[in-house]
């Protein structure tokens, strides 16, 4: 079980608590997690830029302190066209493969640095994506310009960066896209978002020397259970 410093924790609460969003730090990863980045499928619905990506779902809920992730049944990708306008991707069932790690303690540490009620259950994505640019592609990390996700929060978080610049994140009022934060991801880094209040976007990234380079993410999407992104009903909506 992942045990964080509850100094930094707080902080982070409290700072999203004032502002709504915050820059976390999450959980190491091992190597056998970084290594199932370089085995995942390509995104065959993003055929313009080169992203290989996949996703699983989880009922998420807290007992005795301790949270417990239960994996949900592998389900067509759906998110409203009302958040991404992009005509491959808003209202469009897209097919992901699930992950082949195990993605708890990364998921423990971002929900610990996160103001959400513990007596309740959750509804959370986990998207690992990788970004490539060489020399065929644009490392186009957000077609769709700036968005919301379509979710109580969103959480961007860096796994690894490998002979890229750019990529920055930033954080804009919805109405008329003025900047409220920009920031460079590090590695083993994230910002917790209020997707219901911001929208939000990141820069290209450009290698570094001409060759090719990725960055790694993950894009992790959470709502409590009642609001859920998940099932028939939500798909028939986000579908229609």
């Amino acid at each position: 079980m992942i045990v964080l410093d509850p100094a930094p924790a707080a902080a982070a609460v409290a700072e999203f608590g004032q502002t709504g969003y915050a820059v976390i730090r999450t959980a190491p990863l091992s190597d056998a997690v970084l290594d199932s980045f370089n085995n995942m499928p390509r995104d065959e619905h993003s055929k313009s830029r080169h992203r290989r990506i996949r996703l699983s779902q989880y009922l998420a809920y807290c007992e005795q302190g301790q949270w417990i992730y239960a994996l949900l049944p592998r389900r067509r990708y759906v998110q409203s066209a009302e958040y991404i306008r992009l005509a491959e991707a808003g209202g469009v069932a897209r097919h992901r493969e699930q992950l082949e790690i195990d993605p708890s303690e990364l998921i423990t540490s971002v929900l610990e640095q996160m103001p959400v009620d513990r007596a309740r259950q959750y509804h959370i994505n986990v998207n690992q994506i990788r970004v490539i640019v060489d020399d065929e592609f644009k490392g186009v990390t957000v077609p769709e310009g700036p968005h919301r996700d379509g979710h109580e929060f969103s959480v961007v978080g860096v796994a690894k960066r490998a002979n890229v610049v750019g990529g920055e994140t930033q954080i804009m009022l919805p109405h008329d896209h003025t900047p409220l934060f920009y920031h460079t991801l590090a590695e083993n880094e994230a910002v917790v978002i209020d997707d219901e209040r911001f929208v939000h976007y990141a820069t290209n990234i450009e290698s570094r020397d001409g060759k090719p380079g990725y960055r790694d993410i993950w894009v992790i999407e959470i709502n409590r259970w009642e609001n859920r992104c998940y099932g028939p009903l939500h798909d028939a909506r986000a579908l229609g």
